[in-house]
C-alpha cells in the first residue's frame, strides 16, 4: 500500500492522457480493482493512470500497487503491453507512436516481436523501419518473441554454414549454428544437404545436438543448482515465487504461459525420481532421448538469458 501522494504517471502511450468518463466510471465500481504498477526506482505509475485519478477523486489515501523492476524503456514497453491487455482500448494512434518508440528504444527486436507488444501488424512495423533514417534500427540479426537471435535473411548464415562443413565435415551441429548465427535445426538442413546424408529421426539429432555441454566450475552457493528436492525448495521455489509476482509477466499471455511451464517442470523435477520408477524397461533409452532434448532447450534458454 503506497500514499497517493507519492505517485506520478511518466510511462502511459495514451497521447490524449486521462479519459474523465473512465475514471468516473472505476470511480463508482465497488469492486476490487488490480493493484497499480509502478517503476519502484522512481514511483512512477506503469500502469494504472485511471485507477489512481479515480482513487484521488474518492479521497483515498493509500492505493495497492505492483513494484516493475526495470529501465524507462522496459517499464514503456510493459505499460503498452498492460494497456493492451485491459482496460480502456488503445487508440489506433497510440500503438503506432508506440511501436516507432519502441522501435527505437528496442531495434534489435523482430518486427513481430514489437507488433505482438503494440497490438499492430509486423509488416505496419516494417515500414515503420524501412522509413526510419537511424541506421541503428536496420540490423542484421533480431531478437524475436521467442527469445532466440534470428538473421534478416538466413542466406548468408546458410552460405557459411556450408563452407564450414565441407572445411570440416565433423564440426558438431550447435558449433555450426553458433559460428554461422543460425539455428541448430538450418545447421542439420545445410549439413544434409552438403554432405548428402539421409534424413535422421528428428528426436535423434535434437538429443545428439543439443544436449547441454558439460557443466561449468560450481557456481556460488546464491545461484547453485538444486541437486534435492529440499534443495529445489529453498533456493528455486523462492525465485519462482518472485516471478510469479512480476506484472511484466503474470499479465502477459506470453509470461503466463512461461510461468506455467516453469511451475510444471518443477513440480516435475520433484517427483521425477517416483516418475523414473514407473517407467517400462522398452521406454527408457527413447525417453532418456526426449529428457535430453528437454534439458538441452532449457540450457539454451539459460545462455539466451545470459547473453
Amino acid at each position: 500500500m503506497v500514499d497517493v501522494s507519492s505517485l506520478r504517471g511518466g510511462f502511459s502511450p495514451r497521447l490524449d492522457g486521462i479519459s474523465a468518463s473512465h475514471t468516473r466510471l472505476l470511480g463508482e465500481l465497488t469492486d476490487v480493482v488490480p493493484p497499480i504498477v509502478v517503476q519502484r526506482s522512481s514511483l512512477r505509475v506503469v500502469d494504472g493512470m485511471h485507477r489512481l485519478r479515480a482513487a484521488r477523486a474518492r479521497g483515498d489515501r493509500r492505493v495497492p500497487v505492483v513494484y516493475f523492476d526495470g529501465s524507462d524503456a522496459d517499464a514503456f514497453v510493459a505499460a503498452v503491453q498492460l494497456n493492451i491487455a485491459h482496460g480502456l482500448p488503445l487508440s489506433t494512434r497510440d500503438r503506432l507512436t508506440a511501436a516507432e518508440r519502441i522501435l527505437a528504444s528496442h531495434s534489435q527486436w523482430s518486427d513481430r516481436r514489437i507488433a505482438s507488444v503494440c497490438g499492430v501488424a509486423a509488416k505496419t512495423v516494417a515500414a515503420l523501419r524501412r522509413r526510419s533514417t537511424d541506421n541503428s534500427h536496420q540490423l542484421n540479426v533480431r531478437i524475436g518473441r521467442d527469445g532466440r537471435r534470428h538473421p534478416v535473411s538466413a542466406e548468408a548464415g546458410r552460405r557459411l554454414a556450408e563452407q564450414i562443413v565441407r572445411r570440416e565435415p565433423g564440426v558438431s551441429l550447435r558449433e555450426i549454428a553458433r559460428r554461422a548465427g543460425i539455428s541448430v535445426g538450418t545447421a542439420f538442413d545445410v549439413r544434409r544437404k552438403a554432405l548428402g546424408e539421409a534424413s535422421a529421426p528428428a528426436i535423434e539429432v535434437t538429443a545428439a545436438e543439443t544436449a547441454p555441454e558439460p557443466p561449468a566450475p560450481a557456481p556460488t552457493s546464491t545461484d547453485r543448482l538444486p541437486a534435492t528436492a529440499a534443495d529445489l525448495k529453498a533456493v528455486i521455489r523462492p525465485r519462482l515465487e518472485r516471478l510469479v509476482q512480476d506484472p511484466s509477466l503474470r499479465y502477459t499471455d506470453h509470461g503466463k504461459a512461461l510461468l506455467r511451464l516453469l511451475t510444471a517442470t518443477l513440480t516435475f523435477i520433484a517427483q521425477s525420481a517416483d516418475a523414473a520408477g514407473t517407467v517400462p524397461a522398452h521406454c527408457h533409452e527413447p525417453l532418456r532421448a526426449v529428457a535430453q532434448a528437454c534439458a538441452g532447450g532449457w540450457h539454451q534458454f539459460s545462455e539466451m538469458l545470459a547473453e
